[in-house]
């Protein structure tokens, strides 16, 4: 097994560095979160895709991803922090958070090879992590603020919409992207048809090749705050 691997740009993060980038060229200033940050691609994006100058605070429960962050991006308005979720940032709050944190259900996980040598505790539908964000968003997002998530069908998806919509009044989803789930996961066909099963997760099969989809939720203006 590989150890101390850092996740570093992937389908996900383009995802992300795409959408997030189309809403900061339109404002100013902002303090942006990026929660499980790798190796800071996205951040690192989209500081060299637009010139507004906005605060940016990573932060990764990895130390290794921390140090490949702060080598990879070059910038004076940065803040870097090593620890699990919104525990390095206290009670300060954004108007901007990007969650890239782990959320596939944790059976594929261990099964994948893309979670060998990071660590990994997301739960059977992969959303251990996320909810535990969304709980924290009172605290650490602006009532106008901004939540951007990934949606992968390799998790709950249609929990964490429901969830995502009952915190926020402005709820969108992009465009689902499918894309091929590598050999592993046919190998291993039989133990993830019992979670389709279930609906804990979602994938499809065409012509012996198995897709998942990613897309992105961006969610403005929680309920129950003032803006």
């Amino acid at each position: 097994m590989k150890k101390n691997k850092v996740f570093k740009e992937n389908l996900t993060s383009k995802l992300l560095q795409k959408e997030t980038l189309i809403i900061l060229r339109k404002l100013k200033k902002k303090d942006i979160c990026e929660i499980g940050c790798g190796d800071g691609n996205i951040s690192n994006y989209l500081i060299k895709n637009q010139a507004n100058k906005h605060h940016y605070f990573l932060s990764d429960i990895s130390e290794l991803a921390i140090k490949h962050a702060k080598k990879n991006i070059k910038y004076d308005k940065i803040t870097f922090k090593v620890g699990s979720l919104f525990v390095p940032w206290r009670e300060k709050k954004f108007d901007i958070i990007i969650s890239d944190v782990s959320s596939l259900s944790q059976v594929v996980a261990n099964k994948s090879p893309w979670y060998q040598g990071v660590k990994s505790n997301c739960g059977i539908d992969g959303l251990k992590n996320v909810d535990k964000i969304i709980k924290q968003l009172d605290k650490n997002l602006k009532p106008n603020g901004i939540f951007i998530i990934p949606l992968i069908s390799l998790s709950s998806t249609d929990q964490l919409k429901k969830v995502l919509k009952l915190k926020f009044k402005d709820y969108r989803e992009t465009k689902k992207i499918y894309w091929p789930i590598p050999i592993f996961f046919k190998q291993n066909i039989n133990l993830f048809d019992k979670l389709l099963k279930k609906k804990i997760i979602y994938y499809q099969e065409k012509f012996g090749t198995y897709l998942a989809y990613t897309s992105v939720a961006i969610c403005k203006k929680m309920k129950g705050k003032n803006a």
